[in-house]
């Protein structure tokens, strides 16, 4: 068998894998709650949630991604799930408030532009992680705005 033919084959298998693993993700939809509140070893918390298309261990291992994508460490913050009704924020997808260490995620699932599920919260999640960590490590003006070139990198937000 020629290298050629070797190689077309390798990358037919790799093409084939690839493509099962991202077609046979059945639980994209799926809504997980909690009624207690989860830490994990960075410190991250998850307070009681309902409506949440990513499990914990999701959550935990986006924060880890995050953190070694920006090259810097901080003790997780806590993260809740909620309804943005309350504060008239609309189609807001996430919020980091500093002072209190809490991202907040809209479950407000029929003002948002987007469909709702779980790329866009890893995704809304992520930007406001990069948030939390700039202001964790004394980047607070970066923090506050959009000026750190990091959130392009590491959390650029949702996407359509």
């Amino acid at each position: 068998m020629s290298c050629i033919s070797k190689n077309i084959i390798a990358i037919s298998m790799c093409a084939i894998l690839h493509g099962c693993a991202v077609d046979n993700d059945k639980r994209a939809g799926t809504k997980y709650s909690t009624d207690q509140v989860l830490i994990d070893e960075y410190g991250l918390a998850l307070k009681p949630s309902k409506d949440m298309y990513i499990e914990f261990e999701g959550i935990s291992k986006a924060y880890a991604d995050t953190m070694a994508c920006m090259g810097m460490i901080a003790t997780g913050p806590t993260v809740e799930y909620k309804s943005f009704s309350f504060a008239g924020l609309g189609g807001a997808w996430a919020f980091y408030h500093p002072v209190e260490s809490t991202i907040w995620i809209n479950t407000d699932e029929d003002d948002m532009v987007l469909k709702r599920g779980s790329r866009t919260d890893i995704e809304a999640l992520k930007h406001e992680f990069v948030h939390h960590i700039l202001h964790k490590n004394g980047a607070s003006e970066e923090s506050r705005g959009h000026s750190s070139p990091l959130l392009i990198k590491c959390g650029l937000g949702v996407k359509p």
